[in-house]
């Protein structure tokens, strides 16, 4: 799919969910959300375009979410869509999610139930951390911290942690069980209004554990290094 026509769909999904704000009564639920990441990724190999992004109808303490991931190979098709659904119960500076993960890809199009748990520690600090059971029994997990350090009141860095876990062995993924890849990204956002930022980062991925060890012995990639554009927006 070409540069302009990924950014083209994304923006318009976006038009079209937030479109129902405007409708909403005052005393109702309110809207709120946007695309934190939106970006280009490009290394050694292909380049690669990514979105994420979550979208929450609720109040303070109850929220229905949906949240979609996706990406892949410029001048290929979207390899990799994701789309969650929580239902989310905010106790103190947690919410409690419990939901639906459905995987779309040319080859599988799985369906996990979810389980996590997001919260924040102060200002500046915010942490998740979810647990999948796929359709075929399939035990895995995902946590992720991010932190925001200013440098001027528009300007911040925002370094990222991530990492994936299996209970168990795949054939499918190419996974064994135990810690499966993890994630280092610092990025440097600048705020161009209150709902949407710029950003340019450093990303590196590698495969970790007895699945970095298989990789080795197939002969596959198992680390990798990128420089990245994008923006984020909120409604």
């Amino acid at each position: 799919m070409p540069r302009s026509a990924c950014l083209g769909f994304l923006y318009l999904c976006a038009l079209l969910i937030a479109a129902p704000a405007a409708a909403q009564d005052t005393n109702a639920w309110t809207l709120s959300g946007g695309f934190d990441l939106i970006e280009l990724r490009g290394g050694r190999g292909s380049d690669v375009f990514l979105w994420d992004g979550t979208f929450s109808l609720g109040d303070a303490t109850d929220q229905i979410m949906l949240v979609t991931q996706g990406g892949g190979a410029l001048g290929n098709q979207i390899d990799e869509v994701q789309a969650r659904l929580f239902y989310g119960r905010t106790v103190g500076n947690a919410t409690l999610l419990v939901g639906v993960r459905k995987d779309v890809t040319p080859h599988r199009r799985d369906t996990h139930a979810i389980v996590g748990v997001q919260g924040n520690v102060g200002t500046r600090l915010g942490w998740e951390t979810y647990v999948f059971l796929s359709d075929e029994g399939n035990l895995t997990g995902e946590g992720q911290i991010v932190y925001q350090l200013p440098i001027t009141p528009r300007l911040y860095l925002e370094p990222r942690v991530a990492v994936g876990w299996s209970a168990q062995s795949s054939v499918a993924e190419a996974t064994r069980s135990g810690f499966t890849e993890g994630e280092g990204t610092l990025r440097l956002r600048y705020r161009l209004t209150p709902k949407l930022n710029l950003y340019t980062a450093i990303v590196h991925e590698r495969l970790l554990g007895p699945t970095c060890r298989l990789a080795r012995a197939s002969g596959d990639t198992r680390q990798s290094t990128m420089a990245v554009i994008g923006f984020g927006f909120s409604l």
